[in-house]
Formats: structure tokens, sequence, C-alpha cells
């Protein structure tokens, strides 16, 4: 049974984790969002310990997966449950960094366009996020 281990990012803002998880490949509909945190389950099924307030099934990780989760702790972060065996597969280093990356995005476009900004995203050949803030629209 893969443990989960417990990674605590400083995402605040739960559309962008959202946006975020899209950008790496999730459809809006595999990623569920629970006002009380559900339960994770093991790729046996078994229900964990741990709970989350997003959620993505294992059947959407991969095979052998577990339920990925991220718990909205009460100071308003969110602390991310990530199974060992997912941290070596779909949720390795990479994916996590990028996951990260795009949260950023996502998180700086929103409040920048709520200031009458624009905000122009560019991918930059290694794999980075360039963010272009206007004037105001």
């Amino acid at each position: 049974m893969s443990h989960y281990v417990e990674c605590t990012p400083g995402f605040k803002d739960r559309e962008a984790l959202i946006e975020a998880l899209i950008a790496v490949g999730f459809d809006r509909s595999q990623i569920e969002i629970h006002e009380e945190a559900a339960p994770l389950y093991g790729y046996r099924g078994d229900e964990r310990p741990q709970r989350a307030h997003i959620v993505i099934r294992r059947q959407h990780v991969g095979q052998a997966a577990n339920d990925v989760g991220w718990e909205r702790l009460p100071d308003g972060t969110y602390r991310a449950w990530i199974s060992e065996y997912d941290g070596r597969h779909r949720f390795n280093s990479e994916t996590q960094n990028r996951i990260k990356q795009e949260y950023a995005y996502h998180a700086v476009a929103k409040q920048q366009r709520a200031l009458g900004r624009t905000v122009e995203r560019r991918m930059l050949d290694n794999g980075e996020i360039e963010v272009v803030i206007g004037g105001y629209r």
C-alpha cells in the first residue's frame, strides 16, 4: 500500500488551482470540488484517512493509482495529498512544478485582470511560462 505524502505548495485560490490542473491535462469533469472535505481512496478502493476539497479520483490518475487531493486548511491554503506511488508517476516532480507554474499564472492573471490590466501568456522554449502584464484596458 502506498502512503500519502503531505505537501503544502501555498495555493490559496481554488479557481487558479483548478485551472492549473486542467492545464496539465485533466478535464474539468474529472475534478471534483467539495465544500466539505471528501475521503480519498487507495488503488484497491480502500478509504484512506486523508480528506480533500478538490479531488481527482484514481481512475483519472492512472493504472494502479490512488486518489489525489487538495485539502483546504483553516488558513485558506491547500495541502496536497499525493501518494508516494503517484509522486513517482503521473504526479512526479515535473508535473508538480508545472502545476505550480500554471497556478501562479492563473492567480496573477486573475488579480491583474481584476485591476483592469491586460495579461498575455507566452510559453518559452524551455517550458516556462512568461507573463506579460500590460496597461489598463
